[in-house]
């Protein structure tokens, strides 16, 4: 028998070799060729075991049926008769040689007796299966014979496209055959179709017979497949779609009518057409729509949103035409929308159409020739004051800069952000608001002489995507991308991404002439750059809403300033700001809303600044500032005349750390346990109240506690009237703070030069202003005002810097007035065309004293000189006009200024104060959009006169005034997809 065995291993060996050696001629082929010879020779020795081993690499190599037959014989040997049994079965079903297929047919029959037979058929056929467990391995395909010990088994059977079956076989005989029958139930997805009242729905086939009448629910196998919707008088729909199994898909076929067309102008064009929502082109434009009832909404930034109830018939003409009126809100001026005219301040606003004509790089360029507003830039920061408070070396801490209304200042210094280390672009922001005047009542600190809020683009922008560069001012150039996504008519979000470089300027100070070596000789070269790159976004959905943002900005100093080395590129200045704000503003009812808002801030500032070895090296600072805030509102209307609002807001600001070294060793270190984190509370209550037609009233009150330095409390009253249809007159007066900072607070060098000044109290800035404002026609309008202002505890530097007299912060115990007029002619935007022209006069005095006598004559205290930073004369001439058929806009702006006094106030000064000369700026910028790719651009030129006119520094600085940008040119490309 033995020898009989071995024989037909022989002959198998000789198919094998031939087959393998001819089919597979590689090492995979040699490899399994020796495999097998190695399990012939081990079945030969009666080593069973070590065949069965090697006769399985084998086949795991190059698959062979032979191979397969010997597998099997070798478990008949080994009496594991459900292996062998099933081997045996598998070598058959791949057997197509007669006399092989009857040689294995009875080798099967000799085991039989040993195994108990399942007999499988599954419906469909083609079914794998398993044995008890899938983790075990498949046993084949149904139909299929399943050689089994004797025992009890679960059979399972799976397909693709259906649920696995299974049964239990109890009590298996060896000897026994066993018949199963499973039937698997097919996988499908349920597929919804929507919407299309009536239409017949085909499946896969026009041509069949309809599978149900919309709305209806179908099963159908999972995979793709097309509909066909459509019933008499409409087009036949065909949509594609993916059924997913075991879940529901949901279709809403736009099956479409008959057509009629919509015909929409405005005298402004270039406004959104939305017809149920759903964006159709922009005016002028001829539109297709379907017939029937509609609602059509058209907007145009700048201007109103319009919405119209229309029915289109078939085959005609509907038409809409519309003048289109200026939007004149603000929200700023008392943290809800409002009508300008009806805000309690002196407001103005910068349109987004302005925004997009002139390319406004930053914030501080959109606000130059805004009405009591100038700027100064020392090469490190660019600063904005209003009405004749801007301290230099304050950083416009005295301007609070908001976004959507959340507050930007760090918590160091208290600095507003203006220039590119406020934004990379404006390319996000839908207007600017400017609140001249205090703002406390509402933001608290910082909101000292104006609030500039930015508000970002509205809910109403649709779904896509920005990419823009430019390059501006001083060679800067800037890339951006935006995505806009809608949620439906309730939910939406919007993201963006810019950066931005510069090389800078070269400079050259006399003043460093004397102190440089020659090859510097008082030139600054290529020290002048800065990078900088933001990540902005917000979310919404309904009432909730979520804002964030991330920027970046470092800036090389060229200037030599805080007794720096002249030329070396390592004194640099690097702020990153961040924020997350979250809110939730439901309204309950028609009398009640409630506000709650939460916010995560965080700044960090690294500042390097290189000096000689007797001067410390390089002195490295840094500070970390991170904070939390939770606001509660509630604002309760008892009638469309009369609002109060009572909320109240906490601050924890946990991280305040500080640490100055320079290569001597520390010389400031407050971190961590010897930081210095403080709490902000606050509480306000404000009442508005329409008390008959004409007359409308504003009051309320702000209290502020400080873990620092006490309390403030800060009221505000607004009365406006209108004393004839086209007139409106405001009176207005008010209080505000600003808390000292941490910097001035804290900040010191050990007393080399510096001390830390923990006493401050706060400064006080008392206002009061009159406003009217006359309506010449519907775009035209004139306003005229007088305003007063009166700062007590002004903060300022005192000392001259020296061991035996360092620098500390005072609070000044003269007070600063500042009395002005402004007057304002514009014509809004309307058909392309915008022109307006505005003047301030503002003159600042350091009183003499507290008394009402010195304050109505300005008396001058006899130990200072006139205010620095502050200048008397502002104008402003600029408007647009369309050209070359409407396709381009010229945009021009002229700012002039009169003189500005320097640094050297103190009458005991031996140096003489000084004055800047005036000077005039005048830009001009052409800009233009193709509708039709989508494309923005402008180019043009800032300072046309190339004017090079200087401003004065703070007492940081060796020199005295430093020149501000000459010529400069602007190129810019958007485009929208």
């Amino acid at each position: 028998m033995r020898s009989q065995a071995l024989g037909v291993l022989l002959a198998v060996a000789a198919a094998w070799l031939s087959s393998a050696h001819t089919a597979h001629a590689d090492d995979t082929a040699d490899e399994a060729d020796l495999l097998f010879q190695l399990g012939a020779e081990a079945y030969q020795r009666g080593e069973y075991r070590e065949a069965l081993k090697n006769f399985l690499g084998s086949n795991r190599l190059v698959p062979n049926r032979n191979v397969v037959f010997n597998i099997a014989r070798t478990y008949e040997k080994l009496r594991q008769y459900p292996e062998a049994y099933r081997y045996f079965v598998s070598a058959l079903d791949a057997e197509k040689d007669a006399a092989a297929r009857a040689r294995i047919e009875d080798a099967i029959e000799q085991i039989k007796a040993q195994v108990a037979v399942v007999d499988v058929v599954t419906d469909p056929p083609g079914a794998t299966l398993y044995v008890d467990r899938k983790d075990l391995g498949p046993r084949g395909e149904s139909p299929k014979k399943l050689g089994l010990a004797a025992g009890s088994y679960k059979i399972i059977a799976d397909a693709p496209g259906y649920e696995p079956a299974e049964t239990q076989v109890k009590d298996l005989k060896a000897g026994k055959t066993v018949q199963v029958k499973l039937a698997l139930k097919q996988i499908l997805g349920t597929l919804s179709v929507e919407g299309a009242m009536g239409a017949l729905v085909r499946v896969d086939d026009e041509r069949r017979a309809p599978a149900c009448t919309a709305p209806c629910r179908l099963d159908l196998p999972p995979g793709p497949h097309t509909l066909f919707v459509g019933r008499p008088g409409f087009r036949t729909a065909t949509v594609p779609v993916e059924v997913r199994p075991r879940r529901t898909t949901v279709v809403r076929p736009d099956v479409q009518a008959l057509m009629g067309e919509l015909v929409v102008s405005t005298d402004e064009p270039g406004a959104l057409i939305e017809v149920n929502d759903k964006p159709v082109g922009f005016t002028p434009t001829i539109a297709k729509v379907q017939v029937g009832r509609h609602r059509v909404r058209i907007g145009l930034r700048g201007f109103r949103t319009v919405e119209r109830e229309v029915v289109v018939k078939k085959d005609e003409q509907t038409r809409i035409d519309l003048t289109l009126t200026q939007s004149e809100e603000v929200i700023a001026a008392a943290r809800t929308t409002q009508n300008v005219e009806d805000a309690p301040s002196s407001v103005s606003l910068i349109a987004g159409k302005e925004l997009q004509v002139m390319a406004y790089p930053t914030i501080a360029e959109a606000m130059r020739g805004v009405r009591g507003v100038y700027q100064w830039d020392d090469r490190a920061y660019v600063s904005v004051g209003m009405r004749g408070l801007g301290r230099l070396g304050s950083y416009g801490n005295r301007v609070l800069v908001l976004v959507d209304g959340m507050p930007t200042n760090d918590n160091w210094i208290g600095s507003s952000y203006v220039g590119y280390d406020a934004r990379t672009d404006l390319a996000d922001i839908e207007r600017i608001e400017v609140v001249r005047g205090p703002g406390s009542v509402l933001y608290g600190t910082n909101a000292f002489s104006g609030v500039v809020n930015l508000v970002t683009r509205s809910r109403g922008v649709p779904t896509g995507g920005e990419v823009g560069a430019s390059t501006n001012l001083d060679g800067v150039a800037r890339g951006r991308a935006r995505a806009n996504v809608r949620f439906g008519n309730d939910g939406g979000l919007w993201t963006s991404v810019a950066g931005a470089r510069s090389s800078g300027r070269d400079f050259y100070f006399p003043e460093y002439v004397a102190t440089t070596p020659p090859e510097v000789a008082g030139n600054a070269r290529d020290v002048d750059g800065f990078r900088t790159g933001s990540f902005a976004g917000r979310a919404w959905w309904k009432s909730l809403s979520a804002q964030w943002s991330y920027h970046q900005h470092d800036k090389q100093l060229p200037t030599g300033q805080y007794g720096t080395l002249l030329d070396d590129p390592r004194t640099h200045q690097r702020d990153t700001r961040l924020f997350f704000e979250a809110s939730a503003e439901p309204r309950l009812g028609k009398e009640l809303t409630l506000l709650t808002r939460a916010h995560l801030n965080h700044y960090r500032f690294l500042g390097e600044y290189a000096r000689d070895a007797a001067g410390g090296g390089l002195e490295r600072d840094t500070f970390r500032g991170s904070w939390v805030g939770l606001e509660q509102r509630v604002v309760y209307e008892p009638s469309p005349d009369w609002r109060f609002t009572l909320g109240g807001e906490g601050q924890y600001h946990y991280q305040v750390d500080q640490r100055a070294a320079d290569d001597a060793g520390a010389f400031l270190d407050e971190q961590g346990d010897n930081g210095r984190p403080y709490q902000v509370g606050a509480a306000y209550l404000l009442a508005d109240a329409t008390l008959a037609p004409p007359f409308r009233v504003s009051a309320g009150a702000r209290f502020d506690a400080y873990s620092t330095f006490g309390n403030s409390l800060n009221p505000r009253v607004a009365l406006m009237f209108r004393p004839y249809a086209d007139g409106n007159l405001k009176l207005l007066g008010g209080k505000a703070f600003r808390a000292p900072s941490v910097y001035e607070l804290y900040y010191n060098d050990g007393g080399a030069t510096q001390i830390a000044s923990p006493d401050l109290d706060p400064e006080s800035i008392y206002s009061l202003e009159l406003e009217h404002t006359h309506r010449f026609g519907p775009t035209v309008t004139g306003t005229v005002s007088a305003f007063g202002n009166y700062v007590t505890n002004l903060i300022d530097q005192a000392g001259s810097g020296t061991a035996a007299d360092p620098v500390t912060y005072v609070n000044r115990g003269t007070p600063l007035a500042s009395v002005g007029v402004e007057a304002e002619v514009r014509r809004e935007w309307r058909q392309g065309w915008m022109l307006g022209a505005s003047y301030t006069y503002t003159r600042s005095t350091m009183l003499a004293g507290e008394s009402f006598d010195d304050l109505v004559n300005l008396r001058q205290d006899p130990a200072m000189r006139r205010v620095g930073n502050a200048p008397e004369h502002l104008g402003t001439l600029k408007g647009a006009v369309p050209i070359l058929a409407r396709n381009v806009t010229l945009g021009s702006r002229l700012t002039i200024e009169g003189p500005r006094y320097d640094r050297v106030e103190d009458a005991a000064d031996p140096e003489p104060q000084r004055r800047t000369g005036g000077f005039a700026v005048w830009d001009v910028v052409f800009s233009g959009y193709e509708a039709h790719w989508g494309l923005r651009w402008a180019a043009g030129v800032y300072n046309a006169f190339d004017w090079r006119y200087s401003l004065p520094l703070s007492p940081e600085f060796t020199q005295r005034r430093i020149t501000q940008n000459g010529r400069t040119f602007l190129f810019s490309g958007d485009l929208s997809f």
